[in-house]
């Protein structure tokens, strides 16, 4: 049985406008979009109140830490977060399960653990790590990950992970050169490591602990030194790169200039580089710490800029969450960085990007949804108000407003640096293939239907 959406307004392909329009879903899938439309017999008819609709989000930087790391997040209370804010699909990485995704053998083993445990439909990311070059078979298990359907490899030039160590700069090169053969996507995580371990020791033998401390050890010229290198590797090998959570102006403006010389890169920044600075670091504490850290006002002006002129693809999370106990250590060393932000990227895009006029409404479509499902292979079954795609889709009342509150999230992790900040709009409901999994008056479904979405789907 079908069901008819109706009074409801959808973004242009360009610019702010919203047209008003009603839609059919059938099977899970859109069949038909138009200004008017006639119902049929026995079809259920959904009245949306006017309110806007945009294509369900997809966050494609999630740290849901299914099987392994369970005390700090799991697939169902990060997958319904995410639901409550709009995200219809993440790409959860391989680094922050037990074991990695770094062969086909763990893959199965991650598959098994979160069947059945997700609100929302999932791809995974397969990794490459230091630990996994000591196996002399390593390029063929990149390439029985790649032809499982995995939408690229994890890589770090900096990682405080003993069970997903970081790259030197000659694996690097080994690894982008295997996944250049191969045709796969390397993701990368862009922090020198002799930079950031260099001035972290100084500081840590000199007995500082505060929050302003982790973020002078992380200087802007470590992420730019590691992307740059990134860079060139890619533009050797001729193979396909993606840079995570940008934090630096120039380095956002990097990717751009690498994209007009026609290298196959691409970047994403986080809501939080986007929001907050080094004073606010300073005066939140470790419920703002993150790797990379947040650097300037000047930093978020220009990846704002970054993300409105094309030169970054689109936005992610980075949704690494844990209990608030392991953000009070008593040192910034030891407090867990990472934050719980899944369920509210696209409220703080929709807000303070749309609504403020930093981008158009048809590029929050973009760097929100569409950019993500083109990049790893989901266009146009994801990202899309096309006939024959999945019917995720989330509805925005544009009168309402949010306020952030972090004990109501489903998340594991309560603590947010927004606590308390009030958004434009509000998510009422969040549609996946058509199912409603989320909606204000009713909260997250209890159906669990989210399904792992293959890049050959």
């Amino acid at each position: 049985m079908s069901d008819l959406f109706t009074n409801c307004r959808i973004p242009s392909e360009t610019g702010n406008e919203a047209t008003k329009a009603c839609f059919r879903v059938d099977g899970g899938k859109f069949v038909k979009f138009d200004k008017t439309l006639t119902p049929i017999p026995d079809e259920k008819i959904i009245d949306l109140n006017g309110n806007l609709v945009i294509p369900g989000g997809i966050d494609p930087h999630v740290h849901f830490n299914t099987p392994g790391f369970e005390e700090r997040e799991t697939f169902e209370a990060g997958s319904a977060f995410a639901a409550m804010g709009g995200i219809t699909t993440v790409i959860d990485m391989p680094c922050t399960s037990l074991p990695p995704v770094t062969t086909l053998e763990n893959l199965k083993i991650k598959l098994r653990a979160i069947d059945g445990r997700s609100h929302i439909d999932f791809a995974l990311w397969g990794g490459v790590s230091g630990n996994c070059l000591i196996d002399k078979h390593w390029r063929q298990h990149m390439a029985e990950l790649w032809n499982a359907d995995i939408i690229g490899f994890k890589t770090y030039s900096l990682s405080g992970m003993a069970t997903f160590t970081h790259l030197s700069p000659e694996e690097i090169k080994l690894v982008i050169e295997t996944a250049g053969e191969i045709g796969a996507l390397v993701g990368h995580h862009a922090e020198d490591a002799e930079i950031v371990l260099s001035k972290m020791k100084e500081l840590i033998d000199s007995g500082r602990t505060d929050p302003k401390a982790y973020a002078d050890s992380r200087p802007a010229s470590a992420e730019i030194a590691a992307i740059e290198r990134f860079i060139h590797g890619v533009s050797c090998y001729r193979a396909s790169g993606h840079i995570v959570h940008i934090s630096t102006g120039a380095g956002a403006e990097m990717i751009g200039s690498a994209k007009c010389k026609g290298i196959d890169i691409s970047g994403e920044t986080c809501p939080h580089y986007l929001a907050f600075s080094e004073e606010d670091l300073i005066e939140q504490g470790s419920v703002l710490k993150t790797a990379p850290v947040v650097k300037t006002k000047d930093d978020s002006a220009r990846l704002w800029k970054a993300l409105s002129n094309g030169d970054l693809a689109f936005i992610a999370s980075d949704h690494a969450p844990c209990p608030a106990k392991q953000k009070q250590t008593g040192s910034i060393w030891t407090d867990y960085g990472g934050i719980s932000g899944t369920g509210t990227l696209l409220p703080y895009m929709y807000s303070e990007g749309f609504r403020k006029g930093r981008i158009t409404l048809a590029q929050l479509v973009d760097l929100t949804s569409t950019n993500a499902a083109k990049r790893f292979g989901f266009y146009p079954k994801k990202g899309s108000f096309q006939a024959g795609s999945d019917a995720d889709f989330v509805i925005i009342d544009e009168r309402q407003t949010t306020t952030i509150h972090g004990k109501d999230f489903p998340s594991k992790g309560k603590l947010t640096p927004f606590e308390n900040r009030q958004f434009a709009g509000k998510i009422v409901a969040t549609y996946l293939r058509g199912s409603r999994i989320y909606s204000e008056s009713e909260g997250v479904a209890e159906n669990r239907i989210g399904k792992w979405i293959r890049r050959k789907d």
